[in-house]
């Protein structure tokens, strides 16, 4: 069995109350009424809604790791950078000040 996507349940959906209204009066006898349409159509508004917001969020949220990841490297670099000159400045003995652990 396949996983519908989300777009696909909507549309299914969509057909299914599309469906039910146009035949209507042959499910009146199963209780399948132009209510049950509407509740669908309902839910799959709703789903619509959910799925654009979830598209959005991702997007924020890719955008938000590539700046993450651009400020991580800034910050290794400039630390990088902060140790050699610790590095050249003090003795060893006073590294571990500075979280250094390096033996040379």
């Amino acid at each position: 069995m396949t996983k519908n996507s989300f777009a696909q349940k909507i549309n299914d959906a969509r057909l299914m109350s599309a469906g039910i209204r146009a035949h209507s009066e042959e499910l009146a006898g199963v209780s399948l009424t132009a209510a049950a349409a509407d509740s669908i159509d309902a839910v799959a508004q709703e789903m619509q809604q959910m799925d654009t917001e979830q598209e959005k969020l991702k997007s924020q949220l890719k955008e938000l790791t590539e700046q993450l990841n651009t400020k991580a490297a800034d910050l290794v670099k400039q630390m990088n950078d902060a140790k050699k000159r610790v590095k050249l400045a003090l003795n060893q003995a006073k590294w571990k000040e500075f979280g250094i652990s390096d033996k040379k």
